[in-house]
């Protein structure tokens, strides 16, 4: 995440709406990714201070909270992100209203990775990389463990053809906490989990070339997924995994390991930028090499992990990047860069939106 500044001269952030020292309404555009002071014109219009660009605010900004912006030319009254939630939990429980904002808040932080990476989502233009890619939605569902009203006993994170389901459940901090320890995960977020699911959309990429080169450090893809993911939960976790994964669930079949390994590519881009916003690395994305990237990921972590401990919390980054897990998030950084080249302007123009409709009770 970049550093961003008010007119007045004030710290912003990401998610503010308002500036809370001069009052200016902010705005988010996704084209730029710049946080934006505004000031009203005409009619819905409004203008952006320092650009003189012109905007509609997203539908979702008083219900969410939502600060992104949306193009005067758009004919969609939700913004780049908004607009890509189909589904969403019950309203008439209070708790889910909650839920849902931290899922939408969540959602914008892990499209601002996608959109610093200048990947392609799906948009009506003709490229090659989009026109493998399904439209992108999102399905926000309850299960009866959160809810006894709603049809389904479980309710599971996924992705298929483009569709991401998320448990709302997964927006409460107790639920995510509990979960982690039945599993005995290291580490369990509500980003972690749009960053996973947004890889295996972004699986849907890869070409019978770039294949090849998958299945040489993940993998074959073709392993009966289901009967692998059974395997995995009947039989426990290899003893092994350590040596070749960055997490016990990688292990369960060649796309969970992409996915995970591509989350993991994510929370680095995302670190690392922060970082170097605040000064605390001295990075140069366009010139380093990925060894060097790596370097300071890794000198990083020790001293967020450092950190923690003095605050008596957990380790920020509890993982070990060996030398299996440092090939193929060198493969995923090849690729970003390649589909990057694929479809350079065409992201955040134009996205199909998904009719938004409530989870069924």
């Amino acid at each position: 995440m970049i550093r961003y500044f008010c007119r007045c001269g004030a710290e912003i952030f990401f998610d503010n709406i308002d500036c809370v020292v001069c009052g200016s309404v902010l705005g988010f555009d996704s084209q730029t990714q710049r946080l934006l002071a505004l000031i009203p014109g005409n009619e819905d219009v409004w203008l952006a201070t320092e650009t003189a660009g012109k905007y509609h605010l997203c539908a979702q900004r008083k219900p969410l909270g939502c600060n992104w912006l949306i193009d005067p030319l758009d004919n969609h009254s939700q913004c780049l992100s908004c607009r890509t939630t189909r589904t969403i939990p019950t309203l008439h429980l209070t708790k889910n209203h909650l839920r849902w904002q931290r899922l939408e808040q969540t959602k914008r932080r892990a499209l601002y990775t996608i959109l610093r990476l200048q990947l392609p989502m799906n948009t009506e233009a003709a490229t090659a990389c989009v026109d493998k890619l399904p439209v992108l939605i999102f399905d926000f569902l309850e299960d009866r463990r959160s809810n006894p009203d709603v049809v389904d006993e479980f309710v599971y994170s996924g992705h298929k053809q483009g569709i991401i389901t998320i448990n709302a459940a997964e927006a409460d901090d107790s639920y995510r906490a509990t979960n982690r320890e039945l599993m005995n995960e290291l580490y369990r977020t509500l980003l972690g989990h749009f960053r996973h699911e947004l890889g295996h959309y972004y699986s849907l990429l890869l070409t019978d070339q770039e294949l090849i080169h998958f299945r040489q450090h993940f993998g074959d893809e073709r392993m009966p997924y289901q009967e692998a993911l059974d395997g995995y939960y009947r039989n426990g976790v290899r003893n092994d995994w350590r040596s070749g994964y960055i997490s016990a669930y990688a292990s369960a079949h060649p796309l969970e390991d992409w996915a995970e390994t591509w989350a993991h590519y994510l929370h680095m881009a995302d670190t690392l930028e922060t970082a170097a916003a605040y000064g605390v690395i001295n990075q140069d994305n366009d010139k380093e090499s990925f060894e060097q990237v790596l370097l300071h990921w890794s000198t990083l972590t020790v001293a967020l992990n450092a950190l923690n401990r003095s605050m008596g919390v957990d380790d920020a980054y509890p993982f070990v990047i060996n030398s299996a897990v440092s090939n193929k998030l060198r493969l995923i950084d090849r690729l970003v860069k390649t589909w990057r080249v694929c479809d350079r302007n065409a992201v955040a123009t134009e996205t199909h939106g998904a009719a938004l409709h409530v989870n069924n009770v």
